[in-house]
């Protein structure tokens, strides 16, 4: 494939992935887990079995750990602004390597352009 069409192909590429991240409406950054804990109270009936289902968000922010407790109405909807999240970060990362092959393309096509148009000129 020729580097023009190469180039096209990424362009494409590229709109295709800003117009799906520019799709994206509700998102939380973070990961949301069930863990069981126990609550340290002798006479409870975790004392003795995994403990206590907790549903929590962890995030980092400013270089600290956050937690928050997700009520049950709402899990689905972490899930869902949770992953979303992960998956806008994930085509970012794809949109940074169709760049540098972007780049990478152009360079050799100016190279190409640069090497063509000299010889057109014996003096070059």
């Amino acid at each position: 494939m020729s580097t023009t069409n190469e180039i096209k192909n990424i362009e494409r590429k590229r709109t295709q992935i800003i117009t799906e991240l520019l799709n994206f409406r509700l998102m939380i950054p973070g990961s949301f887990k069930e863990v069981y804990r126990k609550c340290g109270k002798q006479n409870c009936w975790c004392h003795d079995k995994a403990g206590h289902l907790l549903r929590r968000i962890t995030w980092s922010e400013n270089g600290h750990s956050k937690t928050k407790a997700i009520p049950e109405k709402d899990i689905d909807w972490i899930k869902e602004a949770t992953e979303n999240y992960r998956e806008f970060r994930k085509k970012r990362k794809e949109i940074q390597k169709l760049d540098k092959n972007f780049k990478e393309l152009l360079d050799a096509y100016e190279k190409g352009i640069i090497k063509k148009s000299r010889l057109l000129r014996d003096y070059l």
